[in-house]
């Protein structure tokens, strides 16, 4: 899919509404940072990247598009940061441990207590934006 084909898909998916305007933008920001390498992206990332006064509630609206499969320009990770140590966590064990309430560090074995407080999201460029930026 070409840039202008994306671009296109959001303004037909979403035509006037802010969502239009930050997934462009977004899309703009992804292309620049492919290829420096940055592919810890926090959502206050995408936040200052976009650049204009918006509602939370849109931005998260627009990245949770950009996360789907229509458009798929973001892949959501998630990371353990305990005793000051970040480590990757999958989404299925992120799923797991909602739903049973228990973490397990996967690097030392451990129950980690309070773990909705320690695990963040970030967001990495899919497959799509390297192939685009080419």
């Amino acid at each position: 899919m070409s840039r202008q084909k994306i671009i296109d898909q959001i303004h037909e998916d979403w035509g006037t509404k802010p969502q239009s305007k930050i997934c462009v933008a977004i899309l703009e920001y992804l292309l620049r940072i492919n290829n420096n390498g940055s592919f810890h992206i926090t959502y206050g990332s995408l936040k200052k990247a976009v650049g204009i006064v918006l509602d939370d509630k849109d931005l998260l609206m627009a990245v949770q598009y950009l996360c789907g499969d229509k458009i798929h320009l973001l892949e959501a990770k998630f990371e353990l940061i305990d005793n000051e140590i970040n480590i990757d966590i999958s989404n299925s064990a992120l799923k797991e441990a909602r739903e049973t309430g228990e973490l397990v560090n996967p690097e030392n074995g451990e129950l980690v207590s309070d773990f909705e407080d320690k695990v963040v999201m970030y967001f990495q460029p899919s497959s799509l934006v390297a192939s685009i930026a080419g």
